[in-house]
């Protein structure tokens, strides 16, 4: 499985795509400050599902782009 990387606002955003027990994909993201100094943050989809690895990957970016911006919200 590949590993989805990209840099966004400061963060270092990295989705794993996975199979479910019904055969479709999910994902996992870890968000890690570019500067340190910040938490790790891990999160996983495991509801829904998705058709393909790649759309399982694309819909993790969007979610964790999401959770960053409303980081830097607060």
């Amino acid at each position: 499985m590949q590993e989805a990387q990209e840099e966004y606002r400061g963060y270092r955003i990295a989705v794993t795509a996975m199979k479910d027990c019904e055969d479709m994909w999910d994902f996992e993201y870890e968000i890690t400050p570019v500067e340190g100094g910040g938490a790790v943050r891990t999160r996983a989809k495991t509801v829904g599902g998705y058709a393909t690895e790649e759309v399982a990957r694309m819909a993790g970016i969007e979610v964790a782009r999401i959770e960053v911006d409303n980081l830097l919200r607060t």
